[in-house]
């Protein structure tokens, strides 16, 4: 009878550690200003990754640069440009792999570079030259709120 009751307690044990893990809050990435102040929170359980898409000042393209939270840290994976020619922007060998983005600009893809520190700390650019986080669907206009202002994105794990 005890064999069997220990059976039914690792049963139940077994399917709380399921039922906790499954509700368990994952990690979120969190926009702050320079003061702390929240700007945007997006849960990143069920979707890893986002695109901060900027338009470069100068030759006014824009440049897509793609993140991911995986391994418990945050890593530029790839970056998207429809040229490289630009200041700042560019292949560097053995930094990803330079492929065609399939509309005659450059994909960057494989970089799984590591975030130092664990941040990104981006300037939001004007409105001549816009910033935009965007997360699966959702798009959230950074220079609309906070144009030429310091941003921090970093993940929050409960």
């Amino acid at each position: 009878m005890l064999a069997g009751a220990g059976f039914v307690l690792l049963g139940v044990s077994a399917a709380l550690m399921a039922y906790e893990a499954l509700f368990r809050p994952g990690p979120e990435l969190v926009v702050s200003t320079d003061d702390g102040i929240e700007v945007v929170r997006l849960p990143l359980r069920t979707d890893p990754t986002w695109e901060v898409r900027w338009t470069h000042s100068v030759a006014g393209i824009v440049v897509r640069d793609i993140f991911a939270w995986r391994d418990e840290r945050m890593l530029l994976t790839d970056t998207l440009t429809p040229q490289l020619d630009v200041a700042g922007l560019g292949h560097i060998p053995g930094r990803g792999d330079l492929r065609d983005d399939g509309e005659g600009g450059y994909w960057i893809a494989e970089i799984d570079e590591p975030i130092a520190g664990g941040s990104y700390v981006l300037r939001v650019g004007s409105e001549r030259a816009p910033t935009v986080l965007v997360h699966g669907a959702r798009e959230f206009d950074l220079t609309s709120t906070h144009s030429g202002q310091r941003l921090r994105l970093e993940v929050r794990v409960p």
